[in-house]
């Protein structure tokens, strides 16, 4: 979530969500562990909390390079979190990765231009779990499943960039609907275990149902 919005507005869309890493500690102990999308914002902190949960191996992917408070943590903690700086849908840069029991995504799906390719991608390196968290926008009343494609301003309240080819994942491509999220994670091979919602937010626990 942009930390240039107003305190309010932030904690009105986080409510009800449990703490990242809460919500992480409950699968990793003893399984291998990956966060795609590690590093913008959040500077390895996902992975710093699966590795003091207790996860075996521990991986973070994201397009951007390592950010100085991410290589500060990393040398304080003395951590062994592996990075790989790479595109989710690279297959190169994928295998680079590598499969994990657990994988954490926040903030990508719906900056991706193909979502449903983007949790291929996901599912390829999921052995066991995915825990997927997205901004989603209210259900439509009468109407399943809706998805807005959205690269201009104002069918979401924290989406306030024009569109620009040349910024990429930074463009807002996506508004879902919850339905629509889970329909598209069982077409996708998954099944939604757990799920927690707020007005424009949903984090959900998804188990593996086809391998990828």
């Amino acid at each position: 979530m942009p930390a240039s919005l107003p305190v309010r507005l932030r904690a009105r869309l986080s409510r009800g969500v449990p703490p990242r890493a809460d919500l992480v500690a409950r699968h990793v102990a003893g399984r291998s562990f990956a966060d795609v999308g590690c590093m913008w914002s959040v500077h390895g902190a996902i992975s710093f909390a699966a590795e003091d949960a207790g996860a075996t191996e521990v991986s973070g992917m994201d397009v951007m390079g390592q950010t100085a408070e991410f290589q500060a943590e990393h040398a304080r903690r003395g951590s062994k979190m592996r990075f790989v700086q790479g595109d989710l849908h690279d297959e190169v840069a994928l295998a680079g990765l590598g499969a994990h029991d657990v994988v954490w995504c926040s903030g990508v799906l719906y900056h991706a231009p193909h979502p449903l390719l983007t949790l291929e991608r996901l599912r390829s390196v999921t052995r066991e779990t995915l825990i997927l968290a997205t901004e989603t926008i209210p259900e439509r009343i009468g109407r399943r499943n809706v998805c807005v494609f959205a690269p201009e301003p104002g069918i979401h309240p924290t989406h306030t960039e024009p569109f620009d080819p040349a910024r990429g994942y930074v463009n807002w491509y996506w508004a879902i609907t919850p339905s629509a999220l889970r329909a598209m994670l069982g077409a996708g091979g998954f099944e939604i275990t757990e799920e927690h919602r707020t007005a424009y937010h949903t984090t959900v626990v998804a188990q593996v149902t086809r391998p990828g």
